[in-house]
Protein backbone atom coordinates (compact mmCIF):
# COMPACT_ATOMS: atom_id res chain seq x y z
CA UNK A 1 0.00 0.00 0.00
CA UNK A 2 1.12 3.51 -0.78
CA UNK A 3 1.73 6.23 2.13
CA UNK A 4 0.61 9.53 2.62
CA UNK A 5 3.80 11.15 1.11
CA UNK A 6 3.85 9.20 -1.86
CA UNK A 7 0.42 10.10 -2.88
CA UNK A 8 1.16 13.65 -1.96
CA UNK A 9 4.33 13.68 -3.90
CA UNK A 10 2.62 12.20 -7.25
CA UNK A 11 -0.79 13.47 -6.92
CA UNK A 12 -2.15 10.55 -8.26
CA UNK A 13 -4.75 8.94 -6.51
CA UNK A 14 -4.00 5.16 -5.76
CA UNK A 15 -5.56 1.81 -6.32
CA UNK A 16 -5.95 -1.18 -3.84
CA UNK A 17 -4.06 -3.92 -5.13
CA UNK A 18 -6.02 -6.75 -3.32
CA UNK A 19 -4.23 -10.47 -3.72
CA UNK A 20 -5.61 -13.86 -3.09
CA UNK A 21 -4.46 -14.37 0.87
CA UNK A 22 -5.45 -10.94 1.38
CA UNK A 23 -8.97 -11.10 0.00
CA UNK A 24 -8.87 -14.25 2.15
CA UNK A 25 -8.06 -12.72 5.44
CA UNK A 26 -10.58 -9.79 4.93
CA UNK A 27 -13.65 -12.53 4.46
CA UNK A 28 -12.25 -14.56 7.48
CA UNK A 29 -11.77 -11.56 9.62
CA UNK A 30 -14.88 -9.57 8.72
CA UNK A 31 -17.17 -12.46 8.18
CA UNK A 32 -15.90 -15.28 10.28
CA UNK A 33 -18.02 -18.58 11.02
CA UNK A 34 -19.54 -17.19 7.44
CA UNK A 35 -16.14 -17.33 5.84
CA UNK A 36 -17.61 -20.00 3.33
CA UNK A 37 -20.84 -18.33 2.39
CA UNK A 38 -19.53 -15.52 1.60
CA UNK A 39 -16.70 -16.76 -0.69
CA UNK A 40 -19.10 -18.23 -2.71
CA UNK A 41 -21.45 -15.19 -3.31
CA UNK A 42 -18.39 -13.10 -4.12
CA UNK A 43 -17.46 -15.78 -6.89
CA UNK A 44 -20.91 -15.20 -8.06
CA UNK A 45 -19.21 -11.80 -9.60
CA UNK A 46 -17.74 -13.78 -12.00
CA UNK A 47 -14.20 -14.81 -13.31
CA UNK A 48 -14.13 -13.00 -16.46
CA UNK A 49 -14.48 -9.47 -14.78
CA UNK A 50 -11.14 -7.79 -14.37
CA UNK A 51 -9.83 -7.16 -10.71
CA UNK A 52 -12.03 -9.61 -8.93
CA UNK A 53 -10.14 -9.55 -5.62
CA UNK A 54 -10.34 -5.48 -5.70
CA UNK A 55 -13.92 -5.55 -6.26
CA UNK A 56 -14.57 -8.25 -3.76
CA UNK A 57 -12.78 -6.13 -0.93
CA UNK A 58 -14.60 -2.80 -2.35
CA UNK A 59 -18.17 -5.48 -1.49
CA UNK A 60 -16.41 -6.07 1.71
CA UNK A 61 -15.65 -3.13 2.94
CA UNK A 62 -19.38 -1.73 2.25
CA UNK A 63 -21.05 -4.38 3.97
CA UNK A 64 -19.63 -3.60 6.83
CA UNK A 65 -19.38 -6.84 8.50
CA UNK A 66 -23.11 -7.72 7.55
CA UNK A 67 -23.63 -10.74 5.35
CA UNK A 68 -27.18 -9.42 3.92
CA UNK A 69 -25.42 -6.21 2.56
CA UNK A 70 -22.89 -8.74 0.26
CA UNK A 71 -25.50 -9.43 -1.99
CA UNK A 72 -26.70 -5.95 -2.59
CA UNK A 73 -22.51 -4.57 -3.33
CA UNK A 74 -22.57 -7.90 -5.33
CA UNK A 75 -25.77 -7.15 -7.49
CA UNK A 76 -24.30 -2.95 -7.71
CA UNK A 77 -20.91 -4.37 -8.95
CA UNK A 78 -22.40 -6.53 -11.79
CA UNK A 79 -24.48 -3.34 -13.24
CA UNK A 80 -21.20 -1.19 -12.77
CA UNK A 81 -17.66 -2.34 -11.15
CA UNK A 82 -16.46 1.30 -10.29
CA UNK A 83 -20.03 2.39 -8.69
CA UNK A 84 -18.03 -0.03 -5.69
CA UNK A 85 -14.66 0.94 -5.96
CA UNK A 86 -15.42 4.59 -5.60
CA UNK A 87 -17.65 4.12 -2.74
CA UNK A 88 -15.31 1.57 -0.67
CA UNK A 89 -11.52 3.04 -2.10
CA UNK A 90 -13.10 6.80 -3.37
CA UNK A 91 -15.47 7.92 -0.47
CA UNK A 92 -15.13 11.66 -0.69
CA UNK A 93 -14.36 11.59 -4.05
CA UNK A 94 -17.08 10.27 -4.96
CA UNK A 95 -19.21 12.35 -3.03
CA UNK A 96 -17.85 15.42 -5.27
CA UNK A 97 -19.34 16.33 -8.75
CA UNK A 98 -16.65 17.47 -11.49
CA UNK A 99 -16.89 21.22 -11.14
CA UNK A 100 -16.28 20.45 -7.07
CA UNK A 101 -13.77 18.45 -8.17
CA UNK A 102 -11.64 21.08 -10.04
CA UNK A 103 -12.39 23.63 -7.38
CA UNK A 104 -10.62 21.37 -4.40
CA UNK A 105 -7.38 20.35 -3.71
CA UNK A 106 -7.52 16.85 -4.53
CA UNK A 107 -4.68 15.20 -3.65
CA UNK A 108 -5.58 15.67 -0.04
CA UNK A 109 -8.98 14.26 -0.64
CA UNK A 110 -6.81 11.31 -2.35
CA UNK A 111 -4.58 11.12 0.95
CA UNK A 112 -7.92 11.32 3.43
CA UNK A 113 -9.53 8.37 1.06
CA UNK A 114 -6.18 5.78 1.28
CA UNK A 115 -5.81 6.48 5.21
CA UNK A 116 -9.76 5.23 5.53
CA UNK A 117 -9.39 2.61 3.03
CA UNK A 118 -5.43 1.49 4.23
CA UNK A 119 -7.19 1.42 7.66
CA UNK A 120 -9.74 -0.77 6.99
CA UNK A 121 -7.78 -3.32 4.70
CA UNK A 122 -4.77 -3.63 7.60
CA UNK A 123 -6.89 -3.50 11.04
Amino acid sequence: MLDENQIRSTGIQPAAIVTDSHLERLIERDFGSDANEVTKKLADIGDNIASHNRISAAILKLSNKNIDKVDHYIKLAKVDTRDVISQAEYPRCSELDFDEMEERDMTQIYVEDWVEYSKWFNH
